[in-house]
């Protein structure tokens, strides 16, 4: 399990700042179909709302990472 955790963070690890923006509104947009579904009874894996979640919650991670990084002092340790 945490190996398949391991390979997902470095895949997301490997795309740039708009593809993971681009990522995150995928499953975004994924997720409120999945809500559609749901009001009507079609959702076979409730799981897959987990799942989208926490890799929308990694994909922001990764961008407020980059972004503090980004902002940090020249001189800063």
């Amino acid at each position: 399990m945490a190996t398949k955790r391991k390979q997902m963070l470095s895949e997301l690890r490997a795309l740039d700042n708009q593809q993971l923006q681009l990522r995150r509104e995928e499953l975004r947009r994924h997720l409120l179909t999945l809500r559609s579904q749901e009001a009507t009874d079609k959702v076979a894996d409730l799981t897959q709302f987990r799942k989208a979640r926490l890799e929308i919650a990694r994909i922001q991670t990764l961008l407020r990472e980059r972004q503090a990084g980004a902002e940090k002092p020249v001189g800063a340790a």
